[in-house]
């Protein structure tokens, strides 16, 4: 009975044995996991924060732009079978961008058109020339002459296309504002010989230079200046000789209907200094003078 016995436990460790090879062999003949078709394994950054170096914005498997590894994103092997799969999110992504590029390219945005401005372009009567310096400095060779141009409305407008015109003996000066050029509502602009400050006495705010600064454009005995944009007046001025002081503009008062600007015994001297030595108010109401 022993010897059966003994034969008995050496047949079942022998069995045991068996198993044992069996399954070794098994796990030998099956290839161990390894990293997902065009996955790397994730890099530390400097900072050693288990981040993926150069998180950001990173090219996908099909050159488009995506969100890389970062708290709550999918990184690796997941991104790139959800690439693959083109999970509805990304779809929508993509849509929205190509929609954003469309409209992009149709209406290109213009971040300097003012929030209040005006939905028609110029039209007769929105401009009131209402200043004129015709004698900075007695003599000729005057280069710091200028004029004063009101916006009357409520908007913003914006100066583009504007086209003036000054007879200058046989000659005819003239100004085009080729750019865009925003004045706000109820604001003002300077037409001046010279746009240079060391010339013009330093005029403020906006101002639009005869062209070639030709000098004493506005003439002693009178003349006439006219305003359009596309052939069409804008604001015409024909001002007759006035008695001038010289370095002191002549004003239409503010307080005076834009109607009555025809009536020069109401164009007053100016009172008000913008530079030492010289009196006008150029790009500010002629609230100094009153309306008699």
């Amino acid at each position: 009975m022993p010897t059966i016995a003994s034969s008995r436990t050496n047949e079942q460790r022998a069995r045991v044995v068996f198993s044992i090879s069996l399954l070794v062999a098994v796990a030998r003949c099956v290839p161990s996991p390894g990293p997902a078709i065009g996955a790397a394994a994730p890099e530390l950054d400097d900072a050693g924060d288990g981040a993926p170096a150069g998180a950001g914005l990173a090219p996908s498997s099909q050159g488009t732009p995506r969100v890389g590894s970062g708290d709550g994103d999918a990184s690796g092997a997941d991104l790139a079978a959800s690439d693959a799969a083109g999970s509805p999110d990304d779809d929508k992504a993509a849509s929205s961008m190509a929609d954003e590029a469309s409209s992009d390219d149709a209406a290109p945005s213009d971040d300097t058109t003012p929030a209040d401005a005006c939905p028609a372009p110029l039209a007769p009567g929105n401009l009131l020339i209402d200043e004129l310096m015709i004698e900075s400095v007695a003599g000729t060779g005057d280069y710091g002459e200028w004029l004063e141009v009101a916006n009357l409305l409520d908007c913003a407008i914006d100066l583009r296309g504007l086209h003036g015109e000054c007879p200058h003996g046989a000659k005819v000066v003239t100004f085009d504002v080729g750019d865009d050029v925003w004045i706000p509502a109820h604001g003002f602009f300077v037409v001046a010989d010279s746009v240079d400050p060391s010339i013009n006495h330093d005029l403020p705010g906006v101002v639009i230079g005869w062209l070639g600064s030709p000098g004493d454009v506005l003439r002693n005995d009178g003349t006439t200046v006219t305003l359009s944009l596309a052939g069409t007046a804008i604001d015409t001025l024909t001002y007759p000789e006035l008695t001038l002081t010289v370095g002191a503009s002549r004003e239409f008062p503010s307080a005076c209907d834009p109607s009555q600007r025809g009536d020069f015994t109401l164009w007053q001297p100016a009172t008000a200094s913008w530079f030492p030595g010289f009196y006008g108010t150029p790009g500010a109401p002629n609230s100094d003078v009153s309306c008699q």
